[in-house]
Parts: structure tokens; C-alpha cells; sequence
């Protein structure tokens, strides 16, 4: 014989699925605090500015309620003409921070064009000092007479310059080699250069 007593199905509760709705209505429940919340700040925000403006308008016609009308007129006009020549302030001083930004700005561009000129003048004359060495030693290796001849013919300032840089010996030798009236302007002008060193 069968069995007459049916097993009724068994029925799973499933928690997961009951958890999470338990957790939805929480957070739509927060939500709606959270909103509420919100509205209540903005409502209080808007009422204490209306009071504060409130509050002004009313202390400006308390300042002007006792005044006779033609003084509070003039009251009026004397508020105007500051306010304008508060903004007309504010304009100049803006005018004055572009200006001094514009001239900033040159500032810097010719610190820096002067800084460039300076390097190429530096360049230029680590080049002619350059040069003055190589024409020293090509000289100091000559014969005294080749070395008169071409000292003779050069310009007097860069003659006394090469001249300052060779040995006593060899200027001695230089100068008897040349004419006597070059030697002894020369000698002269070699004398004037030792004396500045």
C-alpha cells in the first residue's frame, strides 16, 4: 500500500533574495531622509539670506528714515558716486596688474636678449683670444726680422698686445729688427701696457 501521507514539498526560503530587498528598502528608506534632508538645508539657507538681506534693507532706511529728504537724497547721490568710483577703482586696477604683467613679460625677454648677447660676446672673445695665441706662438717662432715686418704693418694695439705676451728675449729681439722710430713707439706703448697691469 502506498503511503497516504503526501510530503508536502519542502519550501527553501532563500535569504539572499530576502536580504537584498531587506537592504533596498534600507537604502530607499536613507535615500528619502537623505533628499528630505537636503530640501530642509536649502529651505533654511534661503530663509536666513532673506533675513540677512532683510536686515540690510532695513538698517539702510533706518540710516535714511530719520534724514530730512533732501539730505537723504543727497545720501542717495553720495552712495552712487562712491560705488562708481569704487568700480572705476577696481578697472584701474586690474588696468595696472595687466600693465605691470606686460612689463614683466619685457623684463624677462630682455634679461634674457641680454644674457644671449653676453654669451656671444663671451664666444667672440674666447675666439680673438684664440686667435691672439696662435699669432703670439707663430710669431714667437719666426726670425726677429719677419716677425718686425709683420708687426710693423699690423694695428699698433694688437701689436703691443702680442708683443706683451712674448718673452723679454724675443721682444728685445723684435724691436732691434724694426726702425727705430716703430721700435721706440712701440716699446713705449708695451711700456704704458705694463704699467696698467
Amino acid at each position: 500500500m502506498k503511503n497516504k501521507f503526501i510530503k508536502p514539498p519542502k519550501i527553501r526560503l532563500n535569504l539572499e533574495k530576502f536580504k537584498k530587498l531587506k537592504f533596498l528598502s534600507r537604502t530607499k528608506n536613507l535615500f528619502w531622509v537623505l533628499f528630505g534632508l537636503g530640501v530642509f538645508k536649502v529651505f533654511l539657507a534661503l530663509l536666513i539670506f532673506g533675513v540677512y538681506t532683510y536686515e540690510l534693507s532695513a538698517k539702510e532706511e533706518r540710516i535714511t528714515a530719520g534724514c530730512p529728504p533732501d539730505f537723504a537724497d543727497f545720501l542717495q547721490v553720495e552712495r552712487q558716486r562712491l560705488s562708481d568710483k569704487e568700480k572705476e577703482l577696481k578697472i584701474k586696477e586690474e588696468e595696472l596688474k595687466l600693465l605691470e604683467a606686460r612689463i614683466q613679460e619685457q623684463l624677462t625677454s630682455l634679461k634674457e636678449l641680454e644674457a644671449s648677447i653676453e654669451d656671444k660676446l663671451n664666444k667672440i672673445q674666447a675666439v680673438k683670444d684664440q686667435r691672439t695665441i696662435l699669432l703670439v706662438r707663430a710669431i714667437s717662432e719666426m726670425k726677429p726680422s719677419k716677425a718686425a715686418d709683420m708687426l710693423i704693418n699690423m694695428d699698433k694695439d694688437m701689436a703691443v698686445k702680442i708683443l706683451s705676451q712674448l718673452k723679454s728675449s724675443q721682444v728685445a729681439s723684435i724691436l732691434s729688427a724694426m726702425p727705430p722710430d716703430k721700435a721706440a713707439s712701440l716699446s713705449e706703448a708695451l711700456s704704458g701696457e705694463g704699467s696698467k697691469e
